[in-house]
């Protein structure tokens, strides 16, 4: 004759066979926590248990909620016959059947609906397949509206009492049977629906429907990806150009406009100003050419963004300054030239003075004076034609020079974006075979995988092993439902 075996044993090994620890619950909680999904009539049904007995423990649960767990004793989970139940409903209730043990279901609203018992009967054969759950069916609106004797509340008020009654080491082992037979009817559930034959047949084309589209789908759109990253970047790279060069050219004309008016004074500054163009059209460049990259490397890992691998940029580093400008700046000093530009001015100077003064020589009186003038003039011409000619040498020595710089600048903004389009190419091809060859990797190992489950579901071992757990399974179950019988946890049906 055999003898029951104690919690703990049982508990334990439920364990060994489920992998749920039933041991971990406290169980001696005093609580009771009402959960229903899609306004089953949770808050009615409290207000109805607070109705009959004003001293109700009875709150609405939080679901995922663990914090509080240790302070409920009771879990109670309400469905209506105005709507159906499935698989949200059923892992509702192996959820609450984890956490707290002793669950309940609670019929509510069967004021409404005068079929209420066949469909509650359907509701439990899908969240209680093996009914060890207590079912009540209640009324929450004739609870409320003075008629409590026949709705239902004070039966499922009495089992309450009744449960939480007793001392807290028989709480504490009801809840942990409870749970651990809880764990292994789910078990039960899911190697019987495999076990089946026409499961295992569904499952042996969904598998090899599984590993074909795997195989299908392993290398699909690496090239795709790569020519599209290669085209983007060729438009990207003569967008970029075509703004070097509009830039540049419109520089130029600015630059010729300001030096047809420049005075030697401000030299310096004409340079600062192009020197401050020059930068910005580099960073108008820069930026514009980084926006084009991102939107080639947006459209090329689209869907894989997530997956890849964050690398540094290799682009060129934007706070590096600019390099000097190959020819220097026009200083307007020639030497031999500025002494041949005197000696013109001079000639100059003075043929233009003999030629004014020359009618005074005829006067007598005037004669003396014809010199001085004559030297006078000569150097007032001479100093005009001087600085004017230096003037007009300088400004076409700044245009010269202005255009030389300009180009210079072209080509290091064209070397610049060449630098940084070749820097994104290699980047991104290498990311996206990274992302293809991790998949490949785990496309590889998930169709190995399959391999294996396929071997064992047509040689039948994995079957076999099934059984044999599904008889040890069966076993226990009959173990923990004599338990739980003799714990004192009598079910309670509609």
């Amino acid at each position: 004759m055999s003898t029951a075996p104690s919690v703990p044993d049982a508990v334990s090994h439920v364990h060994g066979l489920t992998g749920f620890d039933a041991a971990a619950l406290a169980g001696n909680g005093t609580g009771v926590a009402v959960y229903g999904i899609g306004g089953t009539g949770v808050t009615s049904l409290i207000e109805a248990c607070r109705v009959v007995d004003p001293m109700s423990p009875a709150v609405e649960g939080r679901w995922g909620r663990r914090v509080d767990d240790v302070s409920v004793g009771i879990a109670l989970m309400v469905v209506d016959p105005s709507s159906s139940v499935g698989d949200e409903e059923k892992q509702a209730v192996d959820e609450l059947r984890s956490r707290f043990g002793i669950v309940a279901l609670v019929g509510s609203k069967i004021d409404a609906f005068w079929d209420w018992p066949r469909i509650l009967r359907a509701h439990r054969a899908l969240l209680d397949p093996f009914e060890q759950l207590p079912v009540f069916a209640v009324s929450s609106a004739a609870a409320l509206s003075g008629a409590a004797d026949e709705s239902g509340v004070p039966a499922l008020m009495e089992w309450i009492t009744e449960c939480l009654a007793a001392p807290s080491d028989a709480r504490r082992e009801r809840v942990r049977v409870a749970a651990a037979l809880g764990a292994v009817e789910r078990t039960l559930d899911g190697l019987t629906r495999a076990i089946d034959p026409d499961v295992a047949s569904e499952t042996l084309d969904r598998l090899a429907d599984r590993r074909r589209a795997l195989l299908e789908s392993r290398d699909r759109g690496r090239a795709d990806r790569l020519a599209a990253a290669r085209a983007g970047l060729a438009r990207a790279r003569s967008e970029s150009l075509a703004d070097v060069a509009a830039g540049t050219r419109g520089l130029a004309a600015a630059a010729t406009a300001r030096s047809a008016t420049l005075k030697r004074a401000a030299v310096d500054g004409y340079v600062r100003w192009l020197t401050d163009e020059v930068a910005a059209l580099r960073d108008r460049v820069d930026h514009a050419t980084d926006e084009r990259i991102d939107e080639v490397r947006a459209a090329t890992l689209v869907g894989i963004e997530a997956q890849v691998d964050a690398e540094p940029r290799t682009d060129p580093d934007d706070r590096a300054p600019d390099p000097p400008f190959g020819r220097a700046v026009p200083s307007g000093r020639r030497g031999g030239e500025d002494a041949l530009l005197v000696l013109i001015g001079a000639s100059t100077g003075l043929g233009v003075g003999r030629l004014i003064v020359a009618p005074m020589a005829s006067v007598q009186t005037l004669q003396w004076v014809s010199m001085p003038l004559t030297l006078l003039l000569g150097v007032v011409v001479a100093a005009l034609v001087i600085r004017v000619r230096r003037t007009t040498a300088l400004r076409a020595d700044l245009r010269g020079w202005s255009s030389d710089a300009l180009n210079e600048t072209r080509g290091r903004l064209e070397h610049r974006v060449g630098l940084r389009l070749a820097a994104a190419e290699p980047h991104l091809a290498s990311q996206v075979t990274r992302f293809h060859e991790r998949r490949s990797r785990q496309v590889s190992a998930e169709v190995a995988e399959i391999d294996v489950r396929l071997r064992d579901l047509r040689s039948g071992s994995a079957t076999r092993d099934r059984r044999d757990q599904l008889g040890r399974l069966r076993g226990t179950h009959r173990e923990l439902v004599s338990l739980a019988q003799a714990l004192g946890g009598d079910d309670a049906d509609v």
